[in-house]
């Protein structure tokens, strides 16, 4: 019986280092995006929330552009309009970083990001990706989160 104790408690022991490496780990991430990713965030979110497609279009990196008609980008853009003006943004909040392996041997590396925010019309949810280019980034991805939006 105390080897299985034993047993027990070096499980419990392992897994609880599992989790805590995982943590520091992706703390360790966020820090590392955080001087610049935070700042681009809270300069785009608000260019973004005028609803213009063609802004927005502007800040999307062509690789999330490439298969995506126009006509969807004005659709998109009228139903996300909904909300209305932006009236308040949160801190950004670190999710997760994704490094891609490339046919190429260039890896891309997105980090993600989620942002709450208060608009004319109810709160949402933002969550945005990023695509690392060198010290600056692009959107690669986003979703707005809302009632507003149903």
């Amino acid at each position: 019986m105390k080897k299985f104790f034993l047993f027990f408690g070096f499980i419990v022991l392992v897994v609880l280092l599992i989790f805590g490496g995982i943590k520091i780990s992706t703390q360790r991430e966020a820090a590392a995006y955080e001087p610049t990713a935070v700042p681009y965030l809270k300069m785009v979110i608000p260019e973004l929330s005028k609803w213009d497609p063609q802004t927005i279009k502007s800040y999307m990196a062509p690789e999330s552009m490439r298969n995506t008609p126009e006509e969807n980008i004005i659709k998109i853009v009228e139903h996300l309009s909904k909300l209305g003006a932006l009236k308040e943004l949160a801190e950004p909040d670190f999710s997760k970083l994704f490094t891609s392996a490339a046919v190429d041997g260039n890896r891309e590396k997105i980090v993600t990001y989620s942002i709450d925010a208060v608009y004319e019309n109810g709160a949402a949810e933002i969550t945005m990706s990023l695509l690392v280019t060198g010290d600056s980034f692009q959107i690669y991805k986003f979703n707005f989160n809302s009632s507003a939006l149903q």
